[in-house]
C-alpha cells in the first residue's frame, strides 16, 4: 500500500544506531543524537576517552520528521542507561526556513528531549563548517538560532564550527571529514 504524506523527505533517509559496549551497565553513558557528522565524531571517542561509553542515534531525519521522536524513543529503550545527552541537529531540515520555522521545530524537539531526559546533563552542539558557501551561510544562521535557543533553555553549547572550519583541509566532501578531522 502506498503511503502518502505531506512531509518533505530527503532523497535518502537513513538512521544509524550505535550502543557502545552494550553489556557494560556500570560505566557512564552519553547518548549522542545527531547527523553523519556526529557519527564520524562518535567513532573517534573510544580512542580518546575509553572510560565513558558514547552511544548514538545518527540520522538524516529533520526536526519536523514524523518519526524522529519515535526513533529516539526506540533507541533509548535499547540503551542500558543514559547519563548525559548531546544533541546536534546538523546538516538536515533544509526544507525549513532559517528563521522562525527552524527555531519553532528546534524548540519543539528540545522540549521533547528535555522531557525525555528530565534532569540529565544536556548539551547542544553547533553545526560544523561546509565548503559549500550557500550551505555554510545557512549553517551560520542556524547556529545563531541554536545559541539563542540554548540561552532560552539555559543549556550549555559546544561550538564545533571554529574547529571544523580550521580543519577544512580534512574534508572528504562538502561536509564530512577524514578520521583526523573528526578527532580534532
Amino acid at each position: 500500500e502506498e503511503k502518502k504524506t505531506s512531509y518533505k523527505y530527503e532523497t535518502y533517509e537513513w538512521d544509524r544506531t550505535w550502543i557502545h559496549k552494550a553489556n557494560d551497565y556500570e560505566s557512564p553513558r552519553v547518548f549522542y543524537i545527531g547527523d553523519s557528522i556526529s557519527w564520524g565524531t562518535r567513532e573517534q571517542i573510544p580512542g580518546v576517552c575509553s572510560e565513558i561509553n558514547f552511544d548514538g542515534l545518527h540520522t538524516s531525519k529533520s526536526l519536523d520528521h514524523p518519526f524522529f521522536r519515535d526513533t529516539v524513543n526506540l533507541t533509548v529503550a535499547q540503551l542500558p542507561k543514559v547519563d548525559a545527552v548531546l544533541f546536534n541537529h546538523g546538516h538536515h531540515s533544509w526544507h525549513l526556513d532559517d528563521g522562525d520555522e527552524y527555531c519553532k521545530y528546534l524548540c519543539e524537539f528540545i522540549d521533547f528531549l528535555l522531557e525525555k531526559f528530565n534532569g540529565k546533563p544536556f548539551f547542544l552542539l553547533l553545526s560544523t563548517y561546509s565548503s559549500d558557501d550557500e550551505r555554510c551561510e545557512r549553517i551560520k544562521k542556524r547556529n545563531e538560532i541554536t545559541v539563542k535557543v540554548a540561552e532560552k533553555y539555559n543549556l550549555p553549547v559546544i561550538d564545533m564550527y571554529p574547529v571544523s572550519e580550521a580543519n577544512r583541509e580534512k574534508l572528504l566532501d562538502i561536509v564530512h571529514f577524514d578520521a583526523e578531522g573528526y578527532r580534532e
